[in-house]
């Protein structure tokens, strides 16, 4: 009896240490490099990997089957890695200088990877339910990123090359999508998604172009590109299906677009200096279209019902265009020259 108890004993504690078999790895060369590392459940994996100085890293796993990488090659770098649950992945790659980040994973299959190349970049994840994705690749001096996903299998893409560029991500739902490309100088890009497989994609390239994306809903769609100094697009959908593509090159072009029902549809197209598009839309399946080439011309386009169509059509200096439609299948054109 004592004998059969005391194998019973020995089981235990072989089972606890299996329970238990969490493994790092930090390797360090170089002056005054930190690595704390946390890991609380069974079969979580860390590997640091610190070339320089005073370079810092912070890993905390509770869970099972997390794993995350950091490497740090340079000076004072400082990355803090908090995951918790079942299989999060987190990889983080720093090389410069001052380069700041910190990912934050809660629930299972999350996983997030960040590349940081150069100085002062700032990059914030935090991930909570189950399989989403973040990708964050800074390049340059003192860019920003902030990408904060709840939900299920949503997926945020940021890649920011120049200085001072800003990316703020919130994503609550199922299966949305987020893609911003920021290159340049001091571009501003915000995304929010809340509902189901919406997606947004934002290129900026130049200086100082900002973007707003918000969408409430499912599967709308919203495509904004920049290229040139200072342009400015903000896009608002509401409900199913709705898609908006904003196109601006040149100089303080400004775009708003404000979509509310089910499969509405913009395009808007700028090219020269200071042109402004206004469009408002409601109900099912209207339609709008807004090209402007030249200085200083304005558009506004309302419309309200079902099946309504507009474009517009403007070139040369100081044009001004109001469309208003109300009720269902109307349609106008408008093209103004000089």
């Amino acid at each position: 009896m004592k004998k059969v108890f005391f194998c019973a004993i020995a089981l235990m504690l072989g089972t606890a240490a299996f329970a238990q078999f969490n493994q790092s790895f930090v390797n360090q060369t170089g002056i005054l490099n930190g690595s704390s590392v946390n890991q609380d459940g069974f079969l979580n994996f860390n590997f640091t990997d610190q070339l320089g100085i005073l370079n810092a890293s912070n890993v905390e796993q509770d869970g099972a089957l997390n794993f995350s990488d950091t490497d740090q090659i340079g000076l004072a770098n400082s990355s803090d890695v908090d995951q918790d649950g079942l299989a999060n992945g987190s990889t983080v790659l720093q090389v410069g200088a001052f380069n700041a980040s910190t990912v934050t994973q809660l629930g299972i299959a999350n996983g997030s990877s960040v590349t940081q190349l150069g100085i002062a970049n700032t990059s914030d994840v935090d991930q909570t339910g189950a399989f989403n994705a973040s990708d964050v690749d800074q390049l340059g001096i003192a860019n920003d990123s902030d990408v904060d996903q709840i939900g299920i299998a949503n997926d945020s893409d940021v890649d920011q090359t120049g200085a001072f560029n800003s990316s703020t991500v919130g994503q609550l739902g199922i299966g949305n999508q987020s893609d911003v490309t920021q290159t340049g100088l001091g571009n501003n890009s915000t995304v929010t998604q809340i509902g189901i497989a919406n997606n947004s994609d934002v290129d900026q390239t130049g200086l100082g172009n900002g973007s707003s994306v918000l969408q409430l809903g499912i599967g709308n769609q919203s495509d904004v590109d920049q290229i040139g100094a200072f342009n400015g697009s903000a896009v608002n959908q509401l409900g199913i299906a709705n898609n908006s593509t904003v196109g601006q090159l040149g100089i303080a072009n400004t775009s708003l677009v404000n979509q509310a029902g089910i499969a509405n549809g913009s395009i808007v197209g700028q090219l020269g200096i200071a042109n402004d598009s206004e469009v408002n839309q409601l109900g099912l399946a209207n339609g709008s279209l807004v090209l402007q080439a030249g200085v200083l011309n304005t558009s506004l386009v309302n419309q309200a019902g079902a099946l309504n169509g507009s474009i517009v059509l403007q070139s040369g200096l100081g044009h001004n265009s109001v469309v208003n439609q109300l009720g269902v299948a109307n349609g106008s054109l408008v093209v103004q020259s000089n």
